[in-house]
This record gives C-alpha cells, structure tokens and sequence, in this order.
C-alpha cells in the first residue's frame, strides 16, 4: 500500500497513527515523498512534510537504539540537508507571515510563530551537527553514549515541535487563511521547490 497516496485522499489527521504504524511495518527506514500535487493545498502538504519529519525522528531513534541501515541514513542525511531546509524555509518566508496577516490579535499567533522560529534557529546548527554524526555513522564509527543521547534529543525535540505546529498552528490556519492566501502560499512553495 502506498501510504502517501492513502494520506493525500483524506483529511490529514483522521488515521494518523495507523497510517505511520503501518508504514513503519513496512519500512521503519524510509521517508515517503509527499505526492506531487498535493502542493495544491498547501495545509495539508505542511501535515504531509511534518509526518516525514516524524519519520526521520523514528529513524533517529533506531540509530540511538544502536541500530544501523546505510540506505536509511542516507536517505535521513539527504533529507535533513534538503527537504527539512526547504520545509523550515516554508514556514519563515511564507506560512509564517500569512498567518501574522490574516490572524486577529485576539488569536495570539505571534508568541507561538515567535517560539517556533527560534526552535527553528536552534534546529539548524543540530541538524548540521547531526549530519555530521550521520556521516561517521556511514563511515563505521561507532556512536558513544553521549552521542546517542544526543541523537534521541533532537528526535524528541522534533516530535514536540511537530506536537505543537500539527494541534495548534495547523488548525489556525484552516480557520483563518482564505483560498486567495492559500494559493499564494502554494505558488510561494512551488517556487522554492522550482
């Protein structure tokens, strides 16, 4: 079953947990592309990109585990190098500032967008720090105790950013960005990606 289609014909959300048990089942070392044209709407293709985030997290966490698939990790290095960038990149230039325009103050968004962004910050010297151990692993380095735990926090970390972007930031924007400011955030996004 591919799961990416499965996830792109309902609502993001509904069978969360089944879908991502299920693909763990499959291949607990992949991270599935998001299908092309769910671009189109953008909502719903940031819940697809943090659900391959979740993915590279659970991947983390097997290599804190002692666990080792070389395919796997490449495939966590390219994308922790490309599409975790490019994601972040579209939540700063573009989702972000949407919803400081289209949200009323009584929403509150500019503390939580303030929060998420400096987590951002922090996140881009731990994945260029990440890489690096990612590629001593490929290199059969063997990973110390410190650098397991290290690996597991920002596993941790990533799941809790995700936690708070998928049950808050998410639905605000379902409720407040109207179909002219999601076709200009798709438009933005496809751009990035051109």
């Amino acid at each position: 079953m591919n799961v990416t289609s499965h996830t792109s014909n309902h609502t993001p959300g509904a069978d969360t947990g089944a879908t991502q048990k299920r693909h763990e089942a499959i291949n607990p070392w992949d991270i599935e592309a998001p299908s092309p044209g769910l671009i189109e709407r953008p909502i719903d293709f940031l819940f697809v990109e943090h659900n391959r985030q979740r993915q590279a997290a659970n991947i983390l966490h097997l290599l804190a585990d002692g666990e080792i698939n070389e395919v796997g990790v490449k495939k966590l290095i390219d994308f922790l190098e490309t599409d975790f960038a490019v994601h972040v990149a579209d939540e700063e230039l573009c989702f972000f500032p949407l919803l400081l325009q289209h949200c009323p103050p009584e929403d509150n968004i500019d503390k939580l967008i303030e929060r998420l962004a400096e987590e951002h910050k922090k996140d881009e010297k731990t994945v260029s720090d990440m890489t690096l151990v990612l590629n001593d692993v490929l290199a059969g380095k063997k990973l110390s105790g410190k650098v397991s735990r290290t690996i597991r926090g920002f596993a941790e970390h990533i799941l809790q950013h995700l936690a708070l972007e998928n049950a808050v930031l998410l639905p605000i924007a379902r409720a407040r960005l109207d179909e002219q400011a999601l076709s200009a955030l798709s438009e933005m996004m496809k751009k990035r990606r051109a």
